[in-house]
């Protein structure tokens, strides 16, 4: 994906330790959705806004996952390497507005890395969901999946 725009997000740029304040401050300067800005900020909160960009794109930090080496409640994550994946383990489906399990919205993910920061990490579409619980190796327990792909190392781009 190509980059048209002169203020973007880029992969890998460090965006700060809270997420109130990163998801406020790129909500005024992409224009998000600026009311489901209290989702973010607080242990507890779901870190994700359900179709807040202009492009109704859904905005996601990531605070546990295996790039930091914690896990987080009843669900995880795990990045691949090349960071061009993400499975999200969910220890039961849930289907309520900011915690929908079907949920099929294109995401803008941060990432909370080894510093404490968190960093652009890109935007990803989900790419499937498992229908059946099965053992998840790297959280040990059983689950269910979902698979995101990456689409561009910049927000916002141009699709090709």
């Amino acid at each position: 994906m190509e980059n048209i725009y002169k203020t973007c997000l880029s992969r890998g740029v460090p965006c700060g330790t809270n997420s109130k304040k990163i998801y406020e401050n790129y909500a005024e300067q992409f224009g998000w959705d600026t009311s489901q800005g209290s989702q973010f900020g607080k242990q507890g909160q779901p870190l994700y806004a359900r179709s807040a960009t202009s492009e109704g794109y859904s905005v996601w930090c990531i605070a546990h996952s295996n790039l930091n080496g914690t896990k987080g409640g009843r669900w995880s994550n795990e990045i691949s390497y090349d960071k061009k994946t993400i499975k999200e383990f969910w220890e039961t489906r849930t289907y309520d507005y900011l915690h929908d399990f079907s949920d099929t919205t294109t995401r803008v993910v941060f990432v909370k890395n080894k510093k404490n920061e968190y960093e652009f990490l890109g935007v990803y579409e989900r790419v499937s969901l498992s229908e059946e619980q099965k053992t998840v190796e790297w959280f040990g327990t059983y689950g269910y999946l979902k698979t995101y792909r990456w689409v561009s190392d910049y927000y916002p781009f141009k699709a090709d």
